[in-house]
């Protein structure tokens, strides 16, 4: 009889759902440890001041990261390693604290502690590969001489196959990815900046029905485009050349993406207007390379894409979003702390 009433009752979509949310509550598992040694890691952990020590450490070195800047001296470069090192080993310690707080089982249950345990992993390799290879921090200075020393040579450069010290350097700056990959860490800092992501996600369910819009206005455009100026003649000097042009279709839709974006896209139709030579070889054996290519059309081709792009399907990813923002953030039935983990 309860679930009759309910269903005959008069409520909106978030009422049904903040009912439905009431009706399947679980209150929630938390992790305490019985080990009063391990309880006082696990304290400190938790704690909003660890956490504000956290976020201020990441902070720091993303400024450090910030700092660093072609031609540095050796003494600034050593320093910028050492800090390196420093928060490469506060960060590992962060690990290790949470490893004993919650254990294996219960640390890697948590996506954003994996993700904080890869970039620790990651950076202990890329610091251990930077004392292995110290010539690599030294590389500015070393290709600055070599440079000189190269001009004073009448000999012209050798170009020699990829040895085993250059592969090494490839590795070590793809480890030192994982130094800006630490900036991400701020995500799992704080419920608002974890909020807003989520919202950002969210919406992604219904873009797909607007991202098919555009897919069909960039293929109708792009195909009207190839058949009414895919013969105009390339020019270095005009809007239509060898790298922006209606010729092929991947070219087209580079192209009208540049016009999406507003890039001198009112240029671009000009140089589509009529009294506009032809690609040779585009046309008939019998025509002049002089003969128009471009077309009076070009001014409703463009005026209309543009203002499609810029007024309609823009602002219908905005809408999306910011509908999905409003409906996420109404109540914590739809997206609360419980949401984000």
């Amino acid at each position: 009889q309860g679930e009759q009433e309910y269903k005959n009752c008069e409520l909106d979509k978030n009422q049904r759902q903040c009912v439905e949310y009431a009706l399947k509550a679980r209150p929630l598992r938390r992790y305490i440890p019985k080990n009063p040694y391990q309880y006082k890691v696990w304290y400190v952990v938790n704690s909003t001041y660890f956490e504000y020590l956290m976020f201020t450490l990441i902070l720091l070195n993303t400024i450090c990261l910030a700092m660093q800047h072609q031609g540095q001296t050796s003494n600034f470069n050593d320093a910028m390693n050492i800090l390196n090192m420093l928060f490469t080993g506060l960060f590992t310690v962060e690990m290790i604290l949470k490893l004993i707080a919650f254990k294996p089982r219960g640390y890697f249950s948590d996506p954003w502690n994996v993700f904080d345990f890869l970039i620790v992993i990651g950076s202990i390799i890329d610091v251990i590969l930077s004392e292995i290879n110290p010539a690599d921090s030294s590389s500015s200075s070393s290709s600055s001489s070599s440079s000189s020393s190269s001009s004073s040579s009448s000999h012209p450069p050798v170009v020699r196959p990829m040895n085993s010290e250059e592969n090494a350097r490839i590795s070590i700056t793809f480890f030192r990815l994982f130094r800006v990959m630490r900036l991400v860490k701020l995500l799992s800092r704080g419920e608002g900046i974890r909020t807003l992501l989520w919202t950002f996600i969210k919406p992604f369910q219904a873009l797909p029905y607007v991202a098919l819009l555009i897919v069909m206005l960039f293929f109708i455009y792009a195909v009207i485009g190839m058949q009414m100026f895919g013969k105009i003649a390339l020019r270095d000097h005009t809007q239509i050349n060898r790298n922006n042009n209606f010729q092929t279709f991947p070219q087209a839709v580079l192209l009208l993406f540049r016009c999406a974006t507003g890039e001198a896209w009112q240029e671009i139709m000009l140089a589509c207007s009529p009294n506009r030579p032809c690609e040779k070889g585009s046309t008939n054996e019998n025509s002049s390379p002089y003969e128009d290519c471009g077309s009076q059309f070009a001014i409703i081709y463009f005026v209309s894409f543009y203002m499609l792009c810029a007024f309609l399907i823009i602002n219908l990813f905005v809408a999306v979003i910011m509908d999905n923002f409003d409906y996420l953030t109404r109540d914590w039935s739809i997206l609360g702390p419980h949401h984000l983990g």
